[in-house]
């Protein structure tokens, strides 16, 4: 049986989803004032991990956590404390969902009226756009072409929300945060909430276009606000 676990990030008390795969954790609590509220799930401030940074990072500080830190599942997942995948992911059914006819599972992509660049841009700023793309070719050249065409687009693939193999996941997560780190060398991050964010803004581009570059098989699903719920 194939072992599977999907962290549910959590930056404030709520009502949450948890069994023996969904596993609730505590996004930036080495910072958060929801310590005591919060203390009956993990926290992503333990082992290797960048909570500290989860203003900037949001819901990947979580996600850096388990690259760092989870080391004996088969396959992992991400999604949010009110999103998750409406197909429930269980020990049985993985292997089904993800077998020979899928690599990754992603929310499903919406259609914009304006660009993916301007998406991004209207949500953080000019100039930290340009330093995404910039650090991106430089580390990545081989990407140019694609990543422009899909900044061009108007294809998103939202929520940093995933489910795949974590072999697979472990090189994606060393790709992306590749990129992330280098950016931080560049970025002068404001006082607004908002632009605080572009970390976790720039990586909803990220996942589909590592996933288009290396070839792999998506399988769509909707997302909803509870496990159990319909679209």
């Amino acid at each position: 049986m194939s072992r599977v676990k999907i962290l549910v990030a959590c930056h404030k008390p709520d009502t949450v989803y948890h069994d023996e795969v969904y596993t609730p954790i505590h996004v930036g609590r080495a910072i958060s004032r929801y310590k005591d509220e919060m203390s009956d799930m993990i926290g992503d401030d333990t082992g290797v991990h960048i909570s500290e940074k989860n203003p900037f990072y949001s819901e990947l500080t979580a996600q850096y956590w388990g690259w760092k830190n989870l080391k004996d599942v088969d396959y992992i997942g991400l999604c949010h404390y009110r999103r998750y995948f409406q197909t429930k992911v269980t020990p049985e059914n993985v292997d089904q969902l993800l077998g020979t006819h899928y690599d990754v599972m992603l929310v499903h992509p919406l259609y914009e009226r304006n660009s993916v660049a301007n998406r991004l841009r209207l949500a953080t700023c000019t100039e930290d756009v340009y330093i995404f793309y910039l650090c991106f070719v430089k580390l990545f050249p081989e990407y140019k072409s694609l990543a422009l065409e899909y900044l061009r687009g108007n294809k998103v693939v939202p929520y940093n929300m995933f489910v795949m193999k974590k072999s697979l996941f472990d090189d994606f997560a060393s790709w992306q945060f590749a990129v992330l780190q280098e950016m931080e060398h560049y970025v002068k991050l404001p006082g607004y909430t908002r632009c605080r964010r572009l970390y976790g803004y720039v990586s909803e581009i990220m996942l589909p276009l590592y996933c288009q570059h290396k070839g792999l098989k998506v399988r769509y699903d909707d997302w909803v606000s509870m496990v159990g719920e319909k679209a």
